[in-house]
């Protein structure tokens, strides 16, 4: 990191320039508008959970209820994710930044790839880092709420760089656990209340699964934003928020 390097400065929102005319009239020089992904993702993310909760299982909607599965899976840590970065954005970037030069410097920093120990490489890690900047208390990561986002992180990586594998799902042996056999397994068995008799794939990726997904990764980014006091745009609180169907 260069010490005396100058972060730019962007605006939130859209920007037009006007230019006026010397016969008095207006012209419109240029218009730029700003994208973000993090409200869309989570509402992409119910969506998906609310499409596989309304239909019933039968041989003609497995595939569909599979792809609202996954998908809702898939989404709800890239909402965490797209979350993260338009956060960095507003912190690093913005006029109205609560940090000052030497702190938003650091951060604009970590939005280049720079400034980040491996251990802190995870987006988890990188809401830790930010809260850290701030002088913030970091989110504990035997917390439940960091636990749950980060078993939704492991279960999205399963998803979007699958392996093949095998699994024991018949033993002659009534005592045998089939849960204690894959460690996604043994890890999700609390949180999505499994029994002995379940195994990867068949029993995690369920519509319960999905909805779990989505509510552990908006329970992390509403808890974040207590601890930051940051401002995203848009509620953060589960309870407040009207479900898209």
């Amino acid at each position: 990191m260069t010490k005396d390097r100058k972060v730019p400065v962007s605006r939130r929102g859209g920007v037009s320039h006007i230019v006026r005319q010397s016969d008095g009239s207006a012209k419109l020089t240029y218009t730029e508008e700003e994208y973000t992904f993090a409200f869309e993702l989570r509402n992409s993310a119910r969506v998906m959970v609310n499409s596989a909760k309304n239909l019933e299982e039968t041989t003609e909607t497995y595939w569909q209820i599979k792809a609202f599965i996954n998908g809702a899976i898939i989404l709800s840590y890239s909402f965490l994710e797209a979350s993260l970065n338009e956060i960095f954005h507003i912190h690093a970037l913005t006029k109205d930044s609560p940090l000052n030069e030497s702190e938003r410097n650091i951060v604009y920093s970590i939005t280049q790839g720079e400034l980040i120990p491996k251990k802190n490489q995870t987006t988890l890690g990188r809401f830790n880092m930010l809260l850290r900047i701030m002088g913030k208390p970091e989110i504990d990561s035997g917390n439940k709420i960091y636990q749950n986002a980060e078993l939704v992180r492991v279960l999205r990586n399963m998803l979007v760089h699958p392996t093949p594998g095998r699994v024991t799902t018949f033993m002659a042996s009534e005592d045998y656990d089939y849960s204690s056999q894959q460690e996604i397994v043994r890890k999700l068995r609390g949180p999505l209340k499994l029994t002995r008799s379940a195994t990867f794939p068949k029993d995690i990726l369920t519509k319960e699964c999905a909805a779990w997904a989505v509510s552990a990764c908006e329970e992390f980014l509403h808890h974040f934003i207590l601890i930051s006091g940051i401002d995203i745009g848009f509620l953060t609180d589960p309870k407040r928020n009207k479900q898209p169907k």
